[in-house]
């Protein structure tokens, strides 16, 4: 696979020499506290991320929904932060959802709004992509930076759904706490 590239950033398909650092990101207070649905398994060593390389690569080949790496266009060695995308309905209402990770010493650089910017067209308007109607992502509305994340990769804030996503919360009872989440969405404009 190329890289699919937008904003001086590229999406790749993962490698197993990224595994140190994407153990840090998926390990990362802010991650574990924001980041990931209590209902997915976190990898915890390389071997894991190993598993997740080659089902990255069965998946891409099979064009089905992904997680890719996200790099600098001039280092597309260094894992800055993850970017993924699954089918909320799929065809032929062709509409996804994308999430996204950035490493903590990667933050503070627009990364995940340009990752989210490039993602997006290759889901809706590259040749080599799905050609999505919609694509959209949830949030927690306790992290306000989510927000302007998705306002600066282009999508339209939308509303709130109440108690909709499970994440992990060491305090709570079960480990787990449903947040509200703040709903966004990005329709291509019709040509």
């Amino acid at each position: 696979m190329d890289l699919i590239v937008g904003d001086g950033l590229g999406l790749r398909l993962p490698e197993e020499y990224d595994a140190d650092r994407w153990l840090e990101l998926v390990r990362d207070p802010d991650q574990l506290r924001f980041g990931t649905p209590s209902f997915v398994q976190l990898p915890e060593t390389p071997e894991d991320i190993a598993v997740r390389v080659a089902e990255a690569r069965r998946k891409y080949a099979a064009h089905e929904p992904n997680t890719f790496v996200i790099v600098a266009e001039d280092d597309p060695h260094r894992f800055l932060g993850s970017a993924g995308w699954s089918f909320h309905l799929p065809p032929p209402l062709q509409i996804a959802d994308v999430g996204y990770s950035v490493h903590p010493d990667s933050r503070g650089h627009g990364i995940a709004g340009r990752a989210l910017r490039t993602l997006t067209r290759w889901l809706t308007e590259d040749d080599g992509g799905p050609g999505v109607a919609r694509v959209q992502l949830d949030h927690s509305i306790e992290n306000p930076a989510s927000c302007r994340t998705a306002l600066a990769g282009g999508f339209e804030q939308e509303g709130i759904r109440k108690g909709f996503l499970p994440l992990r919360d060491a305090g709570a009872p079960d480990g787990v706490r449903r947040h509200d989440v703040c709903l966004h969405g990005f329709v291509p404009a019709a040509t």
